[in-house]
């Protein structure tokens, strides 16, 4: 495959930055589930980063990406995610920003509400009080 170097550059900056700030490293072995299946001690990061490149690369040079199966809690934020990288590949930066804001704040909202419900389900009580929605099983 040809790949042009500063692609190349450029997706192995990309790939150890999510596994430095993300820990995110999906080119790792894995359950499927996000879960690496080997000790770190034992991931060689360059290999990762050459394998996630030329994966990405074969994507792009074909023009489709994967993305895999929405998650019913998480389709809004994932519409303003995939919209924002449409965005990007449309050279629309200023219009991906503002998508990607939208995708924070409904994944913050939808995560919320889920931790909101964890702890109501738990009978969790806020300051002495049942939180509302609070039901006894």
């Amino acid at each position: 495959m040809n790949m042009p170097r500063s692609a190349a550059e450029q997706l192995d900056r990309a790939y150890r930055t999510m596994a430095r700030k993300a820990r995110y490293r999906p080119a790792a072995p894995s359950d499927g589930m996000g879960h690496i299946t080997v000790p770190l001690a034992k991931l060689d990061l360059g290999a990762e980063c050459e394998a996630y490149a030329y994966r990405w690369w074969a994507e792009e040079d074909k023009c489709e990406f994967w993305i895999g199966c929405c998650d019913s809690p998480t389709r809004e934020a994932t519409v303003y995610a995939i919209e924002a990288a449409r965005n990007l590949c449309g050279a629309a930066p200023e219009v991906a920003l503002r998508l990607l804001r939208l995708a924070v704040e409904s994944l913050s909202q939808t995560e919320e509400a889920a931790r909101n419900k964890r702890a109501i389900d738990a009978g969790v009580t806020f300051a002495g009080h049942k939180p509302s929605g609070w039901r006894r099983r």
